[in-house]
């Protein structure tokens, strides 16, 4: 199997088969403190949200997804506009779906969009229904949703109505609400043996080994953080990454590619970190939207289509297209992916 396939393969087997132990071990959320944030919540329902000198209140809806939302606060937002209706921003991560979906909505409702992942709240009626999937509504705001009725972008923070303005204030606007890596210190407090197998085993010997490159377990590490939607981990790995010579261009590359492979959203969570990344080493992105594509090997390639048609096209012909057309024909043939060694062309009917 060639060498790309590989290298995504164990990406996304230590994203499954790890996961638990490498989120936790050198950068992990305190479940602790989510848990309890989310029991303190269970009868206060409630959000603040500050817009300049405008402050706003909503009432959450008590469902799976408004839960979720909870967790991500305080959060500070830059919402969009979108269509002269809503307001809108991605969200530091993807939140459960577990709420029901409708294509209407009001004026002041506060909305997830899952493809987003997003925050919507709608200050004013087009019209229009919202195309599918539909969004999932977490909450209304209570009055005054016409402070949102302005031209261009906002910027808004969203806090528990329980939470003092203190707490708000220390989260910083460029940190897009990650939640802090806890230093080796921090483990070593709280699980020394803990600490002791992240200074030793991982970073002493495993990143050591010289079967691979820095660069090259830097490649695998982030394509299986990615993938896991582990955006704790991101920051270090992707400054780390940069570091060891893997190239702005690269890491956008693959984001980009691991969008088809491990879900949108993950992707979507994975430019919020780049974008911070970046934004504090002074990169701009080097990457085209578009260029030249490689070569195509046409008789692997008919091989390939035939035998994808037979297997899928009864079924989903539409995904037959998106296969041929998207993935192969153009996500697979970008040029920048030469300057990628992970994500070589290829076109195998294995």
């Amino acid at each position: 199997m060639r060498r790309n396939f590989l290298i995504l393969a164990l990406a996304m087997a230590i994203s499954h088969f790890a996961s638990g132990a490498d989120h936790n071990a050198v950068g992990g959320t305190s479940p602790e403190s989510l848990a309890e944030r989310a029991t303190k919540q269970a009868h206060n329902m409630k959000i603040r949200l500050r817009i300049k000198d405008t402050v706003l209140t909503a009432t959450l809806i008590d469902s799976k997804t408004a839960r979720d939302f909870i967790s991500l606060l305080p959060v500070t937002l830059t919402m969009n506009d979108l269509f002269g209706r809503e307001k809108f921003a991605h969200l530091p991560r993807a939140i459960s779906e577990g709420g029901a979906r409708t294509r209407t909505y009001e004026i002041g409702d506060v909305a997830y969009w899952s493809p987003g992942p997003d925050l919507a709240i709608y200050y004013h009626h087009d019209g229009q229904s919202i195309p599918a999937p539909g969004i999932v509504i977490i909450g209304k705001i209570d009055s005054g949703v016409e402070a949102l009725n302005v031209a261009g972008s906002v910027k808004v923070t969203v806090e528990l109505a329980s939470q003092s303005s203190d707490q708000a204030e220390k989260l910083e606007p460029s940190s897009n609400a990650l939640l802090p890596v806890p230093t080796l210190e921090d483990v070593r407090m709280v699980a020394p043996a803990l600490a002791r197998y992240t200074e030793g085993a991982l970073l002493g010997d495993l990143w050591k080994r010289s079967d691979l490159s820095p660069r090259d377990r830097s490649i695998i590490t982030v394509s299986a953080l990615i993938a896991g939607n582990q955006t704790i981990e991101m920051p270090y790995h992707f400054n780390l990454a940069l570091d060891n010579g893997v190239k702005p261009s690269e890491l956008s590359e693959i984001i980009t590619h691991l969008a088809f492979y491990s879900g949108w959203a993950n992707a979507t969570a994975a430019v919020a970190v780049a974008k911070d990344v970046f934004t504090k080493r002074g990169i701009r992105s080097d990457q085209p939207a578009s260029g030249e594509h490689l070569p195509i090997d046409e008789a692997a390639e008919a091989q390939r289509a035939a035998r994808v048609e037979q297997d899928v096209g009864p079924v989903a012909p539409g995904l037959v297209q998106y296969t041929s057309d998207l993935l192969f024909h153009d996500l697979e043939g970008r040029s920048n992916n030469t300057s990628c060694n992970c994500f070589q062309r290829t076109f195998s009917t294995s």
